[in-house]
């Protein structure tokens, strides 16, 4: 394979990287217990119908959100107990948060390799003179990014039900996602979270992608 011929595959691979980086890296945001805080102490956020005060929703939310992005076992979860000694969370609720860590762990890995390209593709540029087709795939990138979440911001303002519900289709099987108003996991995380969550992810990401569509030119003609 000639030089050009590779550069030419690497770019496309690079661009194509930049919205698995800049999405994985939102979606880490929202993993964090700064936004879980944040949302839960919302003026309008809906309360819990069946008694959920914010700092219960606070502890056990963050516990199962350290249970997605750590090495802890599902029966860190299991042993969660009510102050009368029911579990907080039944198996089925459980099965389903070891299927989205199965995602989130999925999702990581190829986040990994996408960092592993960037990494390359900017090694390459900068010891082959290929800077420039550098900078112009990572800004197509930034700007693929931009095209495909402000499709998802459009979807989730047009019908956010419909697309929350093909997003679990996708990811999980059957009927695992659906669960009784009464469950745990609606009660922490009712249909107002994920609204949030869909348009802070959105927004943060549509951002990055314009700001590194737009910028990074602008900063190779100035140098």
């Amino acid at each position: 394979m000639n030089k050009t011929n590779m550069e030419r595959i690497l770019g496309g691979v690079v661009t194509a990287s930049i919205p698995i980086v800049i999405c994985v890296l939102s979606i880490l945001i929202l993993l964090s217990p700064i936004f879980m805080n944040l949302e839960y102490r919302l003026p309008n956020f809906p309360e819990d119908q069946y008694g959920f005060s914010t700092e219960e929703r606070l502890d056990f939310g963050n516990r199962t959100r350290h249970y997605l992005v750590t090495n802890a076992i599902l029966d860190d979860l299991r042993d969660l107990k009510f102050n009368s000694g029911e579990p907080i969370y039944v198996e089925r609720e459980l099965e389903h948060l070891e299927d989205v860590k199965i995602v989130l762990q999925g999702l990581f890995k190829v986040f990994w390799g996408a960092v592993a390209v960037l990494v390359f593709g900017g090694v390459y540029a900068r010891f082959r003179n290929w800077w420039n087709g550098y900078i112009l795939s990572v800004s197509r990138g930034g700007w693929l990014t931009a095209g495909l979440l402000g499709t998802i911001l459009f979807l989730s303002i047009v019908s956010f039900r419909s697309l929350f519900t093909n997003f679990h289709l996708i990811f999980f099987k059957g009927d695992s996602w659906l669960f009784l108003y009464s469950d745990t996991l609606i009660r922490l995380f009712p249909i107002r979270f994920w609204q949030d969550v869909f348009l802070f992810f959105g927004i943060t990401t549509l951002a990055a992608g314009i700001l590194l569509g737009w910028l990074l030119p602008k900063i190779k003609r100035q140098s």
